[in-house]
């Protein structure tokens, strides 16, 4: 009876290392990915000039001017360029399809 138990134990400890293991490895994906290209802090924001890409860290989307949500998102990180939010493992608005009322 001690011996289902142990075997038990260690094949929960098993799958929970190797959750650990997995999640460890993408979050250091996305970490040496936002190391190369880091959102500007406040400081950088109102010393430099005007950034023109705002994102939200929450669901990993950034909106230009362009995007009819761009004005009414506050933003939390904010980029110079596309191409410096993707790189930052953002990705960029789309437009949402209309669905018929009757659909």
């Amino acid at each position: 009876m001690f011996g289902f138990f142990f075997q038990m134990f260690l094949l929960c400890a098993g799958a929970f290392l190797a959750g650990v293991l997995l999640t460890w490895l993408t979050m250091r994906s996305r970490e040496t990915a936002a190391a190369e290209a880091q959102p500007l802090s406040i400081m950088e924001e109102a010393a430099g000039p005007a950034p023109a890409i705002k994102a939200n860290s929450r669901t990993m989307m950034f909106h230009t001017p362009e995007s009819p949500y761009y004005k009414r998102m506050k933003g939390d990180a904010f980029f110079h360029s596309p191409e410096d939010a993707r790189r930052a493992g953002y990705t960029m608005w789309t437009p949402r399809p209309r669905v018929p009322a009757g659909a």
